[in-house]
């Protein structure tokens, strides 16, 4: 059964006047709307409705459904393997009804979306996998940068669209970014300056977390689009801290390959879409020893887990995951990969170890070797806060 007739099941529900199926990408499936949902508006509110999951998941969790209430109608959107289910209906639905009603349709469309061909991983031109929010991002990224050099301030891109912006075969090969909006890097001594600027720009400022955190990181959020905003100040601390201050201005808009590849390096809770812009950032850049334009600096990499026994084990951890991944990929571009990983490990390897590193090797994973996130979500944390 197609897609759209199995979406025609939802109107035997009470309440209910219309259904849609998205995927993860934001990219509309099928759908059974009224005539006064046009194809192109209902396209622009899935991508709206796309970029809200990605927001809501800025925190790492899983956000199964999200309820939208306007003067005539409820719309409900509910996460379902391979995409997501849209319901138009009545504000007054008997709710426990319409779950009941959806269970046997969620099953019916989630079997279906299982049944069709697996999307290939190999690169084709014609068919770029990213989605128009990413790329929406990475241009909104380069204007604020752009806009931030005019004024007088420095702003690099960080993060997934740091990554997209510089390695192009992540427009084959990544489906949506690790990060749901935008990450930026910037001095510190311009922390205060760079606030300003966005509030200018139309972000709004969380300013709790803003005062807590504000002498290493600042948080913002764009409306309507309502996508996040990170900016952090000389260093990128996440699970591992990763200095960028002596780099910054090496290039024009983002930070060099080898600082973006560290900060998908240092995700111990790596997901595949962290795996996969580690895995684009290798297949377009050629990894040597020494700073080179448009290379991964080796000796950068390997002193880094030399010194640190967490980086150690988080980046040879994810190397190996980046190895499983792209054994699905196709050659050359799965043996240039597995190739520049594989010097990667033996120059770590080969890099003689501190006596730090030597004496917490010996505790191993017996005690966390790698801190917790600040996550925005979770509010201000007393044991991190900025004096």
């Amino acid at each position: 059964m197609d897609l759209e007739a199995l979406l025609r099941e939802v109107h035997t529900i009470p309440g209910v006047e219309g259904g849609f199926l998205f995927n993860e990408e934001g990219s509309l499936q099928a759908s059974t709307m009224p005539e006064r949902f046009p194809p192109e508006g209902l396209a622009a509110a899935v991508r709206m409705v796309a970029r809200a999951f990605g927001a809501l998941e800025g925190s790492r969790r899983r956000i199964q459904e999200i309820e939208l209430a306007f003067t005539e109608r409820r719309w409900i959107l509910r996460r379902i393997p391979g995409g997501f289910l849209g319901v138009s209906c009545a504000p007054s639905i008997n709710r426990p009804l319409l779950d009941l009603g959806l269970n046997p349709v969620i099953r019916s469309l989630a079997a279906a979306l299982k049944e069709r061909p697996p999307a290939s991983r190999r690169p084709r031109s014609a068919a770029p996998r990213l989605s128009t929010w990413a790329q929406d991002l990475v241009d909104e990224g380069r204007r604020l940068v752009e806009a931030a050099r005019a004024a007088g301030l420095t702003l690099r891109l960080l993060g997934s669209a740091g990554v997209v912006y510089h390695a192009p075969s992540a427009s084959r090969y990544l489906a949506e970014p690790a990060d749901p909006g935008l990450v930026l890097a910037a001095p510190a001594a311009q922390g205060k300056a760079i606030a300003a600027f966005l509030e200018g720009q139309g972000y709004e400022p969380f300013s709790r977390f803003n005062a807590f955190y504000g002498t290493r990181r600042l948080h913002f959020r764009k409306p309507p689009a309502g996508w996040p905003v990170d900016v952090f100040l000389d260093v990128y601390e996440m699970y591992h801290r990763v200095a960028f201050a002596a780099v910054l201005t090496r290039e024009d808009v983002t930070l060099p390959p080898t600082w973006l590849l560290l900060s998908r390096l240092q995700v111990v809770e790596a997901r595949e879409a962290d795996l996969v812009e580690m895995a684009v950032l290798l297949l377009d850049h050629e990894v040597k020893e020494g700073e080179q334009p448009e290379a991964v600096d080796l000796g950068v990499i390997a002193g880094l887990c030399a010194e640190d026994w967490g980086w150690y084990r988080t980046v040879t951890m994810n190397l190996e995951r980046v190895d499983r991944l792209v054994a699905g990929w196709e050659d050359p571009e799965r043996s240039r990969v597995r190739e520049r990983l594989g010097r990667l490990r033996q120059a770590i390897e080969a890099a003689p170890k501190s006596l730090g590193w030597q004496v917490r090797a010996r505790v191993g994973e017996a005690v966390r070797w790698y801190q917790t996130p600040i996550r925005v979500a979770e509010g201000p944390r007393p044991d991190l806060a900025i004096g």
